[in-house]
């Protein structure tokens, strides 16, 4: 597409800001064009004159310009040295990490950015394009409602652009680094890596492990299976989160009523027995069975050694998460106080909660020979029963006042 006579009718804005972070072969600025801000990417003249980073520009326009998501930067035109794209005021993957690091600690946060993120991928994917360089700095979140807008094609495939031009080592599969054929499951793999940067990746880690599997065929084989598999995740996570609730519940309640008084246990007379009663002659005494030494196998002594190991590790994590959360409303009476905002009962044991949460997809990673299954009933026996002796607390604090 050529439209350098329309930019060259266009070649003056009314303000021109060069933007904080600079490309390696581009210089950008942040424009305003009939009062509208645009962002701009143009060649550094070391590289202007050179066809090959000027058909890479083309590249990055011709596959951006066909493409329409909420979550994509807009492209607006072309010229011979640069591209004219829609400004998206926000920051990077990496700078809102280094400069809001509690932002992704919040579950809720986490699971809009990567809903957003394979949303967009996924429009990719479907399109016939590849990204190949997906990054923290080719993420954008908004300034306003934090969204995601994904930039920079520089790298991507496309059936009319099979030759990529390079790649982010740090984010790269294996494949890329090798040289070798790529497909959805390289941007796949780079999806494990991005997952592996935010504040509470340990949510994610079996999604990771697999994301990043060395081979492709042990990766995801679609955007859209990591999508179904964090979507059956949080399904299994509302209903602990509902039997938590009920137990809760269940536990003030058993608390805060005094417990009827136990009705005395029935006397039960017992029969002398006639120790002279004769005893039948072809009564036989029975044959205790004969105890057989059986060597026991090494997998099942190393997943006893295992579930050992997990239950002091859950100990001291949980111990940890607890001291952390509502370990202070043990000097309290029932219902909690509110001391300050933030700190209302709600609030923290919710934050325990989620920290249980975390703690359970640490241990199933860390133990994978230990069922899924008997981890989260540990997790959640311990949960219970810490969030019921400080409900005893709480009830014994109030009778002595």
């Amino acid at each position: 597409m050529e439209s350098s006579q329309f930019s060259n009718s266009q070649s003056r804005y009314e303000g021109m800001e060069p933007m904080a972070t600079q490309g390696a072969t581009c210089n950008t600025y942040r424009v305003k064009l009939y009062g509208k801000l645009h962002f701009l990417k143009r060649l550094k003249p070391e590289y202007a004159g050179d066809i090959r980073y000027q058909e890479a520009l083309r590249k990055e326009f011709e596959t951006g310009y066909r493409l329409e998501h909420p979550n994509l930067v807009r492209y607006i035109w072309l010229d011979n040295d640069s591209i004219l794209m829609e400004y998206a005021d926000g920051e990077t993957l990496s700078q809102q990490l280094a400069n809001h690091p509690e932002y992704f600690r919040k579950r809720k946060n986490t699971d809009k950015f990567v809903r957003q993120l394979l949303a967009v991928v996924s429009y990719l994917h479907g399109n016939q394009v590849l990204h190949l360089d997906l990054k923290p700095d080719n993420i954008l979140l908004t300034r306003i409602n934090d969204d995601v807008k994904l930039i920079d094609f520089g790298c991507s495939y496309t059936d009319s652009f099979p030759d990529t031009t390079g790649h982010t080592n740090a984010f790269a599969a294996p494949e890329q680094l090798s040289g070798g054929a790529v497909d959805a499951r390289t941007d796949i793999y780079a999806i494990g890596k991005i997952l592996e940067c935010l504040s509470n990746h340990s949510i994610y880690n079996k999604v990771i492990a697999r994301c990043t599997a060395e081979r492709p065929a042990d990766r995801y084989q679609s955007v859209e299976e990591i999508a179904n598999d964090l979507r059956y995740m949080r399904r299994n996570l509302y209903i602990i989160t509902a039997i938590v609730l009920v137990a809760i519940l269940l536990s003030a309640v058993w608390t805060l009523y005094p417990r009827q008084q136990q009705m005395p246990a029935p006397v039960v007379q017992e029969v002398a027995r006639d120790t002279a009663a004769p005893q039948p002659k072809d009564t036989l005494p029975q044959k205790l069975p004969v105890a057989v030494s059986v060597s026991v196998p090494e997998q099942k002594a190393q997943k006893r050694d295992d579930q050992q190991l997990m239950e002091k590790e859950l100990d001291r994590l949980m111990d940890k998460a607890y001291r952390a959360t509502i370990a202070s409303f043990c000097d309290s009476v029932f219902p909690p106080p509110t001391p300050s905002p933030g700190h209302a009962w709600a609030d923290v044991s919710t934050e325990f909660h989620n920290q249980t949460l975390q703690i359970s997809n640490q241990l199933t990673v860390k133990y994978p020979a230990i069922s899924e299954s008997i981890i989260y009933q540990e997790v959640e026996s311990r949960f219970q029963s810490l969030v019921g002796y400080v409900f005893n607390k709480m009830r014994e604090n109030g009778q002595n006042r």
